[in-house]
């Protein structure tokens, strides 16, 4: 069995060996042609017997990655969680009347009388996530508010609960069964849909023998989406309030999982894994090409091979072992020709439960576009998982076709996937904690794989990818004391993972020198086209406000307590917040400065600085957030002035809203031009609201524009702030999505683009709202203040 982008393809004659009867034979053939979509058993997918690993296999998708496992046959739910689903990817509810059946076996994995919480153990219905799509349903309980236009009406859950009461939606039996009645026990249940009623009918056997029937009718608009089974607690809290940890229930095992039924569509092509995504670069005639796997057991082939395409044949050039904790293969190929485009594909072999298959991932490796005249890069910040897979955002980015891809940090966030996260505070709780991490970075960076595949791609994490609300790194240190003292708070073998998920395809480094803790550095030069991209990295070597806690002692007599937990904060307007400044703190580190500096002298056409966070503060959030890159003045100033020795423009994220910033130093508009890439998909909104209006604004642009000093006294001239809620974009699209789009639109969330113009020697900055329908360039407006074109000599 081949497994090409993730589609089941036959490679063997279908025989009829075991098809005994006529009719039997007629169905058999209806099924292969796609004619006959329903049937018990017929269209499940059998389960590997002889592994144990988190991946259950590639018709599932298990929410969160790290609570399920596949062992010997049976779907084990391994911790407790407020989510904790095993949703079915293949099969769906459609709209319109019908009926289905579902079967499972259970079993407890745990004393069910040993633990406090009380679980809820069975199937899930009609799970409809952002525009009802099979890997969005996933996340149906996470979308709320814009997110949820067809969840009109949430899923349906039946099943039994661990003290023995067997329940549909708010319906509950008054038998009480035995717990050991729960082991190796039958679920099983008749739905059947019609006119905007749904009847249940749920029977639980064991040993063949029925012990309970619950029947329920549960009146609603549609159901529709997918199907799951589920294990977490009765009760879930708030959304808000399932980040605080995991739950202590039983656990319980599912096996022999059977649907059929009208009321089912299949599609064999919505599978996941084992490959899943690539991004690579291509520097100087170097490849290094980075492919995400499901985490497959050290029992299974550890081996993936890169090949290209040769004319109607493909050549395997390079061949490298997973990465266990990051379950990712690294390739790197020299002496790369980057004057032709090259088909490629990633190739993995493995033992399904139906025999040998053979995973695949294909993709173009473009050529470098240096002979095109204007080179144009896309800008991506900070996204949760509320939107995932993202359709609107990717194709509106396909369409633009950029050249490179940047994601210039909080590519997650630690509510991700609807669950918490796990602390890595010893080596032992790594391996847990980046099955954590990898579940949410996949809601992150699944639904962009199409645009990947064949571009470079660039990822600098932030401090929420570090599991970090901020981050102070201080050159790599552990965090000894409060997090406004520094340092990183998880295990380094865990910070170390993730950085490589991330920036592990990029250029060697300029220094390879292992900062504290044995973390790497990654800062490195990017060449696309003739557009030098320099890629360092703010959090990692920055002071923190811990460092300069005794010139704070105003602010604490003023404030009336030492409370070292919100000292990254200033809200006092009559602090002088440059008392807060030494020479001796810094913001990129002296490796980074080198590295700048000997950057500045290269030869290019164009220079960009790729990296996390402003170098000022254009936001009103408060009044100066040690947070931002407008502290420490000292080390901001510094980085300006080597940047500004490369003429070289800048572009990082992290402010969740669009800004086009003219950086002073000595004087106003001296040190380069700052723009900040709108958030992708967020929930909490900043905005540039200044008091008075700007100075020395040129003709027709707004008050919020012009010359400021930031919370930190630093000379900035801004040109554009989009801020949310201010303006609105028209937009004739209407269907599915409409309501997502206009929140998008009027939060300012959308993607940021950048074109360099050989011919023109200028520099286009473009942030762009999300459209339902992207047809063109000219057809569409932008965010205020956008686009904006500089020269060279600017």
């Amino acid at each position: 069995m081949t497994r090409k982008n993730n589609i089941s393809i036959p490679t063997h004659p279908i025989t009829m060996t075991n098809i005994n009867d006529r009719f039997s034979r007629w169905i058999y053939v209806l099924l292969l042609l796609g004619i006959v979509q329903s049937g018990i058993g017929q269209s499940m997918p059998k389960l590997k017997s002889d592994v144990t690993r988190p991946w259950i296999g590639p018709e599932f998708m298990t929410n969160p990655l790290m609570n399920w496992q596949l062992s010997n046959g049976r779907i084990e739910n391994t911790h407790g969680g407020w989510v904790n689903e095993v949703h079915l990817l293949t099969h769906q509810l459609t709209p319109g009347d019908g009926t289905f059946q579902m079967r499972v076996r259970i079993g407890s994995l745990s004393d069910l009388a040993a633990h406090d919480e009380v679980a809820f153990i069975g199937f899930k219905m009609g799970t409809v996530g952002h525009r009802n799509h099979y890997l969005s349903n996933v996340l149906h309980d996470l979308q709320n508010g814009f997110a949820r236009e067809l969840m009109k009406e949430p899923p349906v859950s039946a099943g039994i609960t661990s003290q023995g009461y067997l329940k549909i939606g708010s319906t509950i039996s008054t038998k009480k069964l035995a717990q050991k009645q729960l082991n190796n026990a039958e679920l099983h249940l008749q739905g059947k849909y019609k006119d905007g009623e749904l009847l249940i009918t749920l029977k639980v056997l064991n040993a063949n023998e029925e012990l309970e029937v619950l029947n329920a009718s549960i009146p609603r608009e549609r159901l529709i989406g997918n199907i799951a089974l589920v294990c977490h607690g009765l009760n879930p809290p708030p959304n808000k309030n399932r980040v605080q940890g995991e739950v202590d229930h039983p656990r319980f095992w599912f096996s022999d999982w059977e649907v059929s039924g009208d009321k089912f569509t299949i599609n064999q092509d919505q599978n996941l894994g084992p490959v899943l995504w690539s991004q690579y670069t291509l520097d100087r005639g170097t490849l290094k090409l980075m492919t995400f796997f499901v985490p497959m057991s050290e029992t299974e082939n550890q081996i993936a091979h890169l090949q290209l395409r040769s004319g109607t044949n493909w050549k395997t050039v390079a061949s490298n072992k997973m990465d266990k904790l990051s379950s990712s293969v690294l390739f790197r190929v020299n002496d790369w020709n980057d004057q032709v485009d090259q088909d490629y594909r990633v190739t993995y072999e493995w033992n399904s439960a139906n025999g040998p298959s053979q995973s695949e991932w294909e993709g173009t490796i473009r050529k470098d576009p240096i002979n095109k005249d204007t080179i144009v890069m896309a800008g991506l910040s900070c996204s949760n998982s509320d939107l995932f897979p993202n359709r609107f955002l990717v194709n509106n980015l396909i369409a633009q076709d950029p050249d490179i891809v940047y994601f210039s940090g909080d590519q997650i966030y630690e509510a991700n996937g609807g669950y918490g996260v796990v602390r890595a505070d010893e080596k032992e709780d790594v391996p847990r904690a980046a099955l954590n991490y990898l579940g949410k970075f996949w809601l992150s960076i699944l639904g962009f794989r199409e645009l990947l595949k064949d571009r470079p791609t660039v990822m600098t994490p932030d401090d929420h990818d570090l599991y970090s609300n901020d981050l102070w790194g201080k050159g790599g240190i552990p965090m000894t004391r409060e997090r406004c003292f520094g340092g990183y708070m998880m295990h380094a073998d865990w910070v170390k993972m993730v950085e490589y998920t991330q920036m592990g395809n990029r250029p060697d480094p300029y220094d390879a020198t292992l900062l504290a803790q044995g973390i790497r550095s990654y800062t490195t030069d990017l060449n696309v086209g003739g557009v030098s991209f320099a890629l360092v990295n703010d959090r990692k070597y920055k002071s923190a406000p811990g460092d300069v806690v005794k010139a704070m002692e105003p602010l604490f007599v003023q404030r009336g307590n030492r409370d070292y937990s919100n000292i990254d904060t200033i809200n006092e307007e009559d602090f002088d917040t440059k008392t807060l400044d030494r020479p001796d703190l810094t913001l990129l580190g002296e490796s980074q400065l080198k590295f700048l500096e000997a950057w500045a002298k290269k030869e290019s056409a164009f220079k960009a600085v790729l990296h996390q966070s402003v170098f000022c503060q254009p936001h009103h959030l408060m009044v100066a957030d040690m947070d931002s890159n407008g502290w420490p003045q000292s080390g901001r100033n510094r980085a300006l002035k080597v940047i500004r020795q490369a003429d070289a423009i800048m572009v990082a994220g992290d402010l969740h809203f669009a800004t086009l910033v003219q950086q002073g130093v000595e004087e106003w508009e001296d040190a380069g031009w700052s723009f900040t890439l709108p958030s992708a998909s967020t929930n909490t909104h900043r905005s540039w609201r200044p008091k008075n209006p700007g100075t020395n604004r040129q003709p027709g642009l707004p008050d919020y524009t012009g010359r400021f000093l930031d919370g930190w006294g630093n000379k900035i001239t801004v040109w554009a702030a989009a801020n949310p809620g201010s303006f609105n974009v028209e937009d004739p699209y209407r269907g599915d999505g409409e309501q997502t789009l206009e929140y998008l639109r009027k939060s300012a969330q959308g993607y940021g683009i950048v074109r360099f113009c050989k011919s023109a020697s200028t520099i286009t900055f473009e942030s762009w709202p999300v459209y339902g329908d992207f047809q063109g360039i000219t057809e569409h407006q932008q965010h205020p203040g956008f686009p904006k074109t500089i020269t060279i000599t600017d």
